[in-house]
């Protein structure tokens, strides 16, 4: 794959190098860094070997295909271990939590004092004022018992 007449490595290099600077400084957390290093191994080969356009291009796809998965495990493993991922997890949350009744819980209903707004709850009857513990979220409605 010749581009202006310079041998392959340098048009192999200059994508790679293209791709991953792209990655860097426009889209992070893209698969750009990815592709661009199958490019830079592609220059590698290229370096190496001599080769036809249509072998290039099928070893380029196939590399950065395989660089591309490699990428996506990589990316995979690191939001698993993420510690932001159960921030907006209500259910996660308030989940333990103890807090105040605002209004009695009769009939199996009421309503608690969470950080500066009030919930409805469910749970056993309790008087206003008693604390409770927070088992879990259903939908706009928290699950609770006596603390």
């Amino acid at each position: 794959m010749s581009l202006l007449g310079l041998p392959p490595v340098w048009g192999w290099l200059g994508l790679g190098l293209a791709l991953i600077t792209a990655e860097v400084v426009i889209a992070p957390g893209t698969y750009m860094l990815w592709i661009g290093l199958a490019a830079l191994v592609m220059a590698l080969i290229a370096a190496l070997a001599s080769l036809t356009p249509g072998v290039e291009l099928a070893l380029f796809g196939a590399l950065a295909l395989a660089s591309a998965m490699a990428g996506w495990m990589v990316y995979g493993r690191r939001a698993v271990n993420d510690a932001a991922q159960d921030l907006h997890d209500l259910s996660r949350t308030l989940q333990g939590q103890v807090v105040l009744l605002a209004t009695a819980i009769e009939n199996g209903s009421g309503q608690a004092r969470v950080g500066d707004s009030v919930w409805r709850v469910n749970g056993p009857d309790l008087p206003a004022g008693a604390r409770v513990r927070i088992l879990s979220v259903d939908g706009a409605t928290l699950v609770v018992e006596a603390a």
